[in-house]
């Protein structure tokens, strides 16, 4: 390509349009700015405030906080569906009301600090890009997603996938019931609300199951019990009439599949809802690959795409693995109960939901 002339430069327009790029960049900058203005909300206790009309002045002697700014503030979170305002006075929205206040039961406050914290990791990138990865204790890590978790399913997807399984013959029957890997308990929580003759158990890490006891405690659980181990080594128990698991490392992983199988009585169902790639399929969303790369865990050993690791089967793969062991009753569709997360993929994730039944 030929260079342009240093004097052409001051006089004719460049040869390439410049304005996709501003787009780009405006789009980035904008959004920083928009989590910004959210998180400070949130952190200055903005929208504990704000139940009930005030004006800025008011805001402002209750938070000591500047009152222009503050009006700022509030009129961009008014853009933002957030705030409603009245004549001088801001008052939370229902949206707001409902997510964005720390003592709502369906409180986000944890996703939003959680996403925070990923900002900081995408400062490591570079040294990612140059042979640095962010070494981290996979418990401590998974340890740290639990309450953020806990409030994203709550926002739909754990009731559309209990809704599901309760309609199963096999689990109006069920007596025992396995969530391996299953942190914050609530999927397990909610089967025995549902079966009042259910006993269920949580099997996760030691340091992940400190929370679930939190859970148990919060939503009055009478028949959960807690199992702390790693499920890639230590026995996870016998005799379930189902085991459930719900996107866990190791999830697509045959060497489960036996395991899971020797676990469950004659006739057991194994529920596994994972985000699966497909044979052959590309990436699922560059960016979040890159975030993936950024981590590297101490035990678990990482593949190159999102929610992967090592070992792991695609769908097509892994359900030919599981028909050894399993009868396949049905696959459904991640349209059919998952729910919008911040993960900020180019196209929904692949969730599938696999109920099998154990062969003789």
């Amino acid at each position: 390509m030929t260079k342009t002339p240093i004097d052409d430069l001051l006089i004719n327009e460049p040869p390439v349009d410049a304005k996709p790029l501003y787009e780009i960049l405006n789009m980035c900058s904008r959004g920083y700015k928009i989590f910004r203005t959210i998180h400070v909300a949130i952190q200055t206790g903005l929208f504990e405030a704000l139940d009930k009309p005030k004006t800025p002045d008011a805001i402002s002697g209750e938070l000591g906080i500047n009152a222009k700014i503050v009006r700022k503030i509030c009129d961009a979170l008014c853009d933002l569906g957030l705030l409603d305002k009245m004549g001088d006075t801001y008052r939370n929205t229902e949206l707001s009301r409902l997510y964005l206040k720390g003592d709502s039961p369906l409180s986000q406050l944890s996703v939003i600090e959680r996403l925070n914290e990923e900002f900081k990791v995408w400062n490591r990138l570079n040294a990612a890009l140059k042979g640095r990865p962010v070494s981290i204790n996979e418990e401590a890590f998974f340890e740290g997603c639990v309450p953020s978790l806990a409030s994203e399913m709550l926002c739909g997807e754990l009731q559309r996938t209990v809704r599901i399984i309760a309609d199963l013959p096999e689990f109006k029957r069920a007596r025992r019931l396995l969530d391996l890997g299953g942190g914050h308990g609530l999927y397990t929580i909610a089967f025995t609300k549902l079966n009042r003759h259910l006993k269920a158990y949580v099997f996760d890490l030691p340091r992940v199951i400190k929370y679930t006891r939190r859970y148990i405690e919060k939503f009055n659980a009478e028949r959960v019990e807690v199992i702390p181990g790693d499920f890639f080594n230590d026995d996870i128990g016998a005799e379930y009439d189902i085991i459930f698991l719900s996107y866990i490392p190791g999830g697509k992983n045959p060497s489960l599949i036996p395991r899971i199988h020797s676990s469950l009585k004659a006739g057991g169902l194994f529920i596994n809802k994972q985000i699966f790639y497909h044979e052959g399929e590309e990436s699922k969303d560059p960016l979040l690959d890159i975030e993936w790369g950024i981590l590297s865990f101490r035990g678990i050993k990482k593949a190159d795409r999102l929610y992967s690791f090592k070992g792991d089967l695609s769908f097509e793969r892994y359900i030919e693995s599981l028909k050894s062991y399993f009868s396949i009753i049905k696959v459904i569709d991640g349209s059919q109960f998952s729910y919008v997360t911040i993960s900020g993929a180019k196209r929904p994730l692949d969730s599938k939901m696999i109920i099998a039944k154990k062969k003789p």
